[in-house]
Order: C-alpha cells, then structure tokens, then sequence
C-alpha cells in the first residue's frame, strides 16, 4: 500500500535571539535545527501517535506538515505528490486538517458556531446553499444539538469546544487529521469520550490521524504506530504494543516506566526522565540523550547514532538498542534502567 504521507530528511530551522534581536543585529546570531533530519511515513486509515515531552517538536513537525511553518530542507509527499509546489500544497491544505491544542482559542471569539464551522468550506471556494444546515449537520456528526450554531465559543465547555474543534477539522472531510493534544486540559471522563469520537468518525470517514502527545497511556489505546521524538529528532518507531512491550531506545523505555501507576505501592519505582532536555541551540555532542541516559557509554558521547531498522517495522536511533522491555543493551553490561 503506497503511503498516505512521506516524509524524508525533513529539518526545520530557527534563528535565535527572536525578532527584535534580528532587526537590531547586524551580525544575526547562526540558524539551528529544531527539526533535524527526521523520516517518516503514514498509511491511508492509520493512527500514529507521534510523542515527546514538551519541547521535543512533536507540534512543529505537525505544523510543518500543513505548511504552517516553513522546512528548511528536505521532502514531504502527500499522496504521492510533493507538496513544495503551490498547487500540490493547495490540494493538499483542501485533503488535511489541524485540531489546535487549545480548543477555545483557536476559535475566533466574534464568531458564531454556524459561522466558525462552515468558515474552512468558504475560505476553500466550497459553494454551500445552506450554511446554517451544514454546521447542523457538522454538529449532529459530533453528537451536539443543533442549537448550538447560535452560540459563541465562550458559552462552551472544554469538553464541548473540543468537539466543535473536531467538527470544524472535518468539514472539508479529510484524508489526514493532525491532532495537537486532543485530551489537553480536560477532564478524564471527557478525555475517553473525545478519544472515542475521534475514534468512531476515523472509521466511519476513513482518514488517517497523527496525534500529538505526551501522554502514553492514551495513546497507547488508539494508535497503531508510535513515532518517539527527542530534541527535534526521531528516536524509535514501531507497531504500538510492540514499542511498549519491548522498547528499544533507553529514553522510550523510561517514559514509558515513567508512566503514572494507580498503586502506591508501585509509585516510587516509575521515576521520570532524570535531569532536563537539553536546548535545541547547544545540542550534546554524539547521542544527545546520553546527558540523561542511565547505561551511556562512552561512544555515546563521542559518535551520533545512525537511525536505523532493527527489526520489521522498528526503527531506532541508539548505538546498543535494548533487547526486551528496556532490561539490557545489547553488547553491553547489564543497564541501569529501573
């Protein structure tokens, strides 16, 4: 099966000192990568949950994808065609869609719901007889009353805007939804029910959805591939339950030991990812995890890993990927991972 989306080689750079600084230097400070040759594909009706703490440029890698930040060098394909060229780009924007983090402020205040959810089919040229039916209809398709098309986005709840955020997505119906931290800020009741909606339009419509997170213990239920990023590079992907089952980058295998347990007895041996990530400006020389990782060795400090295909479908960027559920690197001393 051809891929939905290709990515190859893809980097994104920044210039750093913001832009005051830029308007007043004459001598601007160097360009550095915050996405730095990352590779990746998407098959049509697949669920990729991309993951890193905060900082590792999951959303800048999302928002690259839709054009909302500019690449600095490499390839993406979608569908087969380069979107580099305007027109390609332009069916491409037509053909994919972005659910914000923040589910009320990426809706403009001044509007009404009717008039926010149909706003994507008018700014495409999509030619609506009957924009108050279409928003009812985009509502009814997120289990919402339609009388919710008079309303403002401040009259809303979390739980509520987030589901008007996934209407709007869908209104061009999609092929591909990027998804930044869909469960943000909500509660976990509401958390399940969004998950479940995103869930049950994916198979009923049969677009492909990239979700943006942190938090593994929900994407470890709804995706079927998991993409792990660390300072602006790919570190590990693979099937999902073969990723958590037997992770093979020492920072995937203590996120996931990381992860909260509901048994305080168990608390104290799920420590998080010691020390903090480093800034993207002065990367660590050679693995730029070994400032953090608990079994580094000295060619870990010296020499940058190749990224690198261990076995079907698992990829990992690490000199002595681990065997079995994070317990022991290979050709090396028994590791320290908890």
């Amino acid at each position: 099966m051809s891929p939905l989306l290709a990515i190859e080689d893809l980097s994104v750079s920044f210039t750093g000192g913001g832009v005051l600084n830029r308007l007043i230097n004459p001598f601007p400070l160097p360009a550095f990568n915050v996405i730095d040759s990352v590779t990746l594909s998407m098959l049509p009706r697949e669920t990729l949950g991309l993951v890193g703490e905060s900082g590792s440029g999951k959303t800048t890698l999302a928002r690259t994808i839709l054009g909302l930040v500019r690449a600095a060098a490499g390839r993406i394909a979608f569908e087969g065609r380069d979107i580099r060229t305007q027109a390609d780009f332009r069916a491409m924007r037509r053909r994919s869609a972005m659910m914000f983090q923040d589910p009320v402020a990426s809706l403009s205040p001044r509007l009404r719901i009717g008039m926010l959810l149909t706003e994507p089919q008018v700014i495409q040229g999509v030619l609506i007889p009957d924009r108050r039916a279409a928003a009812r209809a985009l509502l009814a398709l997120v289990g919402l009353p339609a009388s919710f098309v008079d309303r403002f986005p401040h009259e809303l709840s979390g739980g509520q805007a987030r589901r008007v955020g996934v209407a709007r997505a869908l209104a061009m119906k999609p092929h591909l939804l990027l998804a930044d931290e869909p469960t943000a800020g909500l509660d976990v009741s509401v958390q399940g029910d969004v998950l479940n909606l995103i869930g049950e339009l994916k198979r009923e419509l049969g677009f492909a959805a990239m979700i943006v997170t942190h938090n593994l213990a929900m994407i470890r239920h709804v995706s079927d591939r998991l993409a792990i990023m660390y300072l602006g590079r790919l570190v590990e992907t693979g099937p999902t339950q073969d990723v958590f089952s037997s992770p093979m980058h020492p920072y995937t295998a203590t996120l996931i030991q990381s992860e909260p347990i509901p048994d305080p007895r168990r608390r104290s041996q799920n420590p998080a990812v010691s020390g903090e990530i480093p800034s993207v400006f002065r990367r660590p020389s050679g693995c730029e995890f070994h400032t953090r990782c608990p079994i580094a060795q000295e060619r870990c400090r010296a020499e940058p890993p190749a990224y690198r295909q261990i076995s079907a479908g698992r990829m990992v960027r690490c000199h002595f990927p681990l065997e079995t559920g994070g317990q022991e690197p290979r050709n090396q001393p028994k590791g320290k991972l908890p």
